[in-house]
């Protein structure tokens, strides 16, 4: 039986309004940008729904961050959201979800994406999510921390979190510079074995961000020096490459006509590109990439 997409649309609303009430306690209050599905396709036919985008900008945690939920029905699904499917051109679509990207001001506090959704095309439905960190300055007890509670989230929901984490390893990876974009998590697509359990470990999902998240807070206020700031910025061009360039939920934003100021919340307020850059052997910067950025099996270190 296909799922209820209104229910589960309201259960993801819940867990937009919990995140946001959350960053709301540790930063300054965000503000809301509504908007209509049809209107942003021009008032086309076939296209219904929309979206609530919360951001926070310049906040004493946050530099930018966003919260975007939406749910839209659609006259055709992009092929970014069909890859696994032989889903005929012309079939209408529900697709409803969260997602989530956070810059901190702060390089000690990593940036963090997470996204849950659900689709459903003509007879077709599947859940797909997933959670990744991207630090600057990793602290390794927080990073094993962060995985150890997703791997007790899979274990709780029936789940083979090395099969997950494999797959964040895997998307999270910058081809054109053949480096991962940070420490990895969690990435799940075509998800729809028992639809009960499967909305509950993406629901679950969805509600374990506080717990992820909060932890690495503890380096907001750390002093910051002038070269740690470059480097921040630095990574954060590593970031941008992706999502423009790799990133399916950008494409299906793009491709099915979104929002684009909604779909591009993602992008930090500032980057930079460094021509040739290579970090000083042995720095904490050299760290990073040598060791952090290499995938291992983190919720399993001693």
């Amino acid at each position: 039986m296909k799922p209820d997409a209104n229910r589960i649309a309201a259960a993801f609303r819940e867990v937009q309004d919990g995140i946001s009430n959350f960053l709301d306690s540790e930063d300054k209050p965000h503000r809301e940008d509504l908007w209509d599905y049809a209107r942003e396709k021009g008032g086309s036919k076939g296209g219904g729904g929309g979206g609530c985008t919360r951001v926070w900008e310049e906040g004493p945690l946050l530099e930018k961050g966003g919260v975007g939920f939406s749910k839209i029905q659609g006259a055709s699904l992009p092929a970014s959201a069909a890859t696994q499917f032989q889903i005929p051109p012309g079939t209408p679509f529900t697709a409803t979800g969260v997602s989530l990207v956070m810059h901190p001001r702060n390089p000690h506090v990593p940036t963090i994406h997470m996204n849950i959704r659900y689709f459903e095309a003509g007879d077709v439905w599947w859940f797909g999510g997933g959670v990744d960190l991207t630090p600057y300055y990793p602290v390794e007890p927080f990073v094993i921390g962060f995985h150890r509670a997703l791997r007790d989230l899979c274990a709780v929901h029936g789940q083979d979190h090395a099969t997950h984490k494999r797959a964040c390893d895997e998307y999270f990876f910058l081809k054109h510079r053949g480096e991962a974009r940070g420490v990895g998590g969690l990435f799940f697509d075509h998800l729809r074995v028992n639809a009960d359990q499967d909305f509950a470990f993406t629901l679950g999902l969805g509600r374990l961000f506080k717990d992820l998240y909060r932890p690495f807070f503890a380096g907001r206020n750390q002093p910051v020096t002038e070269k740690q700031r470059e480097f921040q910025l630095y990574r954060r061009s590593r970031y941008v490459e992706f999502n423009l360039l790799q990133d399916r939920g950008t494409l299906f934003g793009l491709q099915s006509g979104g929002r684009t100021e909604s779909i591009l919340m993602s992008m930090p307020p500032l980057a930079r590109w460094i021509y040739g850059f290579q970090p000083d052997s042995g720095s904490d910067e050299d760290r990073l990439t040598a060791y952090f950025l290499q995938p291992q099996d983190w919720a399993n270190r001693l």
